[in-house]
């Protein structure tokens, strides 16, 4: 018994002399051990959260794009991202001068679409040839995600 203190109280002292040595950061150590924390990102004024592993395709991304659009004034933003197993994630918001609502996120979804909530937030999901799809308002602001996998979509939104 006396044996296992003493090597718990070495592991801590050694812990200890690291971090003032070498500027440890004891939070490096979490995300080794535990994975790292997801990363958050905001995008047209809406919070997703990026899964683990996930990094975004720059050179996809558009922001404040002009639609043109003679009734409406529309723009709309988005990002992509993938990870090394090939799974990618589409974030894509729109606003206009007239604030969207439920009725955009169901026509944007299609006849098809199933009425559903994740995370909190009732939206629509809907399949594409080869991804998911979920719709929803927020804010006044129309937001559709779409994925190669449907189960990421826990992952990304944030109420």
């Amino acid at each position: 018994m006396n044996k296992k203190i003493l090597v718990i109280l070495t592991f801590f002292i050694v812990i200890a002399g690291m971090s003032t040595a070498c500027a440890f950061n004891i939070n490096e150590v979490s995300n080794v051990l535990f994975g790292s924390p997801k990363e958050y990102v905001t995008l047209a004024g809406v919070d997703f959260a990026i899964p683990n592993g996930f990094s975004e395709i720059e050179n996809e991304s558009v922001y404040n794009q002009q639609v043109d659009n003679p009734v409406l004034d529309l723009n709309f933003s988005s990002k992509v991202y993938t990870n090394v197993s090939g799974d990618s994630i589409i974030l894509s918001v729109s606003a206009s001068d007239t604030p969207a609502n439920d009725s955009y996120a169901r026509d944007i979804a299609g006849d098809e679409a199933n009425k559903t909530t994740i995370n909190g937030v009732e939206g629509y999901e809907f399949t594409d040839p080869g991804f998911n799809g979920f719709s929803y308002v927020k804010n006044g602001k129309l937001v559709i995600l779409s994925s190669t996998d449907k189960e990421l979509f826990k992952n990304v939104i944030v109420s």
